[in-house]
């Protein structure tokens, strides 16, 4: 009987079917695809040789890494797509020739022991179009899967999760708990991202208290959890979590302008100046005499936009809502980085504000459709994941103290 690995993942994922024909291969084309040993192996082996040889051909080697590498056309395309945009290696020669890079786009798989996860990056534009503009709330679930699915011949990469020493049996419910709290409807979505906030600030000190007893932290914690989860509490607590909150657009516009800047000029992904223009534009961002630019006026600039604002998050919120999701999910926030929880906590805020700054300047331009929101999306995601000096800069500005985040960058 074959083994069977019990999954918790969205919905979406098992109506995912890779497509190029439907997105244009954006996947396959303009990026860095290595092929793992094994898979090169593979192809050295096809017969008759010429055809081994035709495909080793697209291949070079790369001293860097060690592996070898494929080597696009001049128009960035893969040389294994055919005219309609699919992989003529898998067609012929099925998913199992496919390299571990290919096997595994868009998909993340994460070893919590006792059970996996998965889910989509947004980079794919199929996967973002499923679950963006979705109007209902993201829909989690259980699956049973098979060892091909699983490991697909061990070309799936499956990395393990280091949570808080003793908490990995719970992080279920704590991503459920959190999850929960970014479903909140009632809320805006700044307001669910303070909730969150003081959660968190709260797990993070039960789990830090070095007089409590293991069992005792267990137990603070499902207390914890099913409180957030009280719809009583949320009336009650919430609205005096808001009052504490007083928000800096000063400090709020400095931060992200550094940030942006930082994207913009560490990317290597052929960034796109026109989301800049479009941020610049919205905001009233001009430079004086000396190239320099008012952190004062343009915080006031962005204060006057508080009706556009609205407007835009009335008709986007489900949007932002599954983006904020997703990436908390995907990426196992708030352990995503070897930093504190509330480390953590500000990249994903610092992360999320600046990709609903370029959204609504995007809209404001009349840069709206959807096909134009998922060329942002994959944009943005892809530059901020491949941008080492803009993962840098955002864990060196992202605070310590939870309530500092709030300041900077959350509008009660």
């Amino acid at each position: 009987m074959q083994k069977k690995y019990l999954y918790f993942q969205p919905r979406y994922v098992e109506k995912f079917k890779c497509d190029g024909s439907k997105c244009n291969a954006r996947c396959c084309r303009g990026w860095n695809v290595f092929i793992d040993e094994k898979t090169y192996e593979q192809y050295s082996q096809i017969k008759p040789e010429s055809e081994s040889a035709e495909i080793l051909s697209h291949m070079t080697f790369n001293d860097e890494r060690k592996e070898h590498l494929v080597k696009m056309h001049d128009n960035g395309d893969c040389p294994f797509l055919n005219e309609k945009k699919l992989c003529r290696l898998q067609l012929k020669y099925g998913e199992e020739f496919l390299s571990v890079t290919c096997s595994t786009f868009p998909r993340r798989s994460l070893n919590f022991g006792k059970f996996f996860e998965r889910s989509l990056g947004l980079t794919c534009p199929v996967a973002a179009e499923m679950i963006l503009f979705n109007e209902e709330p993201m829909q989690f679930e259980f699956v049973k899967v098979s060892e091909k699915v699983h490991s697909n011949g061990c070309k799936i990469g499956i990395a393990p999760v280091n949570t808080t020493e003793g908490f990995a049996e719970h992080m279920l419910e704590i991503q459920i708990a959190m999850i929960s709290i970014l479903q909140e409807r009632t809320l805006t979505i700044d307001q669910r991202l303070i909730v969150l906030g003081f959660f968190l600030d709260k797990f993070d000190e039960i789990i830090t208290n070095k007089n409590s007893e293991s069992s005792d932290k267990f137990d603070a914690l499902k207390k914890l959890i099913a409180a957030y989860e009280s719809k009583k509490f949320l009336a009650e607590q919430v609205p005096h979590m808001l009052a504490t909150i007083q928000f800096d657009a000063k400090k709020f516009v400095e931060l992200l302008l550094e940030l942006l800047e930082t994207l913009y000029g560490g990317t290597k992904l052929g960034s796109d100046r026109k989301f800049l223009v479009m941020v610049a534009k919205t905001l009233g961002i001009v430079p004086d005499a000396h190239g320099q630019v008012s952190a004062v006026a343009i915080a006031e600039n962005y204060v006057r936009l508080a009706d556009k604002l609205k407007d835009f998050f009335a008709r986007r919120s489900s949007f932002l809502e599954n983006y904020l999701v997703n990436e908390l999910f995907l990426n196992c926030y708030p352990w995503r980085h070897e930093k504190s929880i509330a480390k953590n906590f500000g990249v994903f805020v610092a992360s999320y504000k600046i990709f609903e700054l370029l959204m609504f300047a995007a809209e404001q331009q009349n840069f709206k459709t959807k096909e134009d929101l998922l060329t942002l999306t994959n944009w943005f995601v892809s530059s901020a994941d491949h941008t080492n000096a803009f993962i840098k800069k955002i864990l060196e500005r992202a605070s310590d103290d939870i309530f500092l985040t709030f300041e900077t960058l959350l509008q009660p």
